[in-house]
């Protein structure tokens, strides 16, 4: 009956005795944990996973490498599944009678719907003017390489966020813009989509579930 005891508490020593040299590492308990039981108690597997884990978080914390892109598609999709069914977003249009509120609502409830409607409108004007398609890659080359220099150090200064990338990246994007010409052409572009948008949001009557998303948007802005 001694026996199983002895190697119980064996284990136990030898479990504490992992547990502790990870930890020693600087990796937190409950992580040492879960990477030892994912691992079945291999020692050395689990600390590559920890590892591993940890290089991943910091990258993403310095908004570097891939984790820019993955970044910005997930901001991108967590608007788009917002979208609303088309039959919906023309369904029922009425003067306004109250005119802020009515705008707030439907510029929240649709926003994923006047994105894509945006975007639509701005392929087809790059379609009807040549010019602006070819500044527009050459625009897109700028943010995606601001994007994709990832945690390379810049000389003098160190590695930058993406938000400092994507900052830094407006100066060579406007110069181009405003070398091509196409400046004219872009504020154009830019009127129709402000106002497609703000006068389906004006128009838009309300319906019940735009109104509950416009008060729990509210609701959570204020926690």
């Amino acid at each position: 009956a001694r026996e199983p005891s002895r190697k119980t508490h064996m284990g136990a020593e030898l479990s504490t005795a992992r547990v502790s040299r990870l930890t020693a590492l600087g990796f937190d308990v409950a992580s040492v944990r879960a990477a030892l039981e994912a691992c079945d108690g291999d020692v050395d597997r689990a600390e590559q996973l920890l590892r591993q884990e940890r290089a991943r978080r910091e990258t993403a914390a310095r908004g570097g490498g891939d984790g820019g892109a993955e970044e910005i598609g997930r901001a991108v999709n967590s608007v788009l599944r917002e979208q609303r069914p088309w039959s919906e977003f023309g369904e029922r249009f009425l003067w306004p009678e109250h005119p802020r509120e009515r705008m707030l609502t439907n510029l929240v409830y649709y926003r994923a719907n006047y994105l894509i409607l945006c975007v639509a409108a701005t392929l087809v004007a790059m379609l009807l003017v040549p010019q602006l398609l070819f500044t527009a890659g050459l625009v897109a080359m700028t943010f995606g390489g601001a994007v994709a220099l990832g945690n390379t150090p810049v000389p003098h200064i160190g590695p930058l966020q993406l938000e400092q990338r994507l900052s830094l990246a407006t100066v060579p994007a406007a110069w181009l813009l405003n070398s091509s010409g196409c400046a004219g052409a872009l504020l154009r572009l830019a009127a129709v989509c402000g106002g497609m948008v703000l006068a389906h949001a004006l128009l838009r009557a309300r319906s019940l579930s735009s109104r509950w998303r416009y008060l729990h948007e509210q609701f959570k802005g204020q926690g």
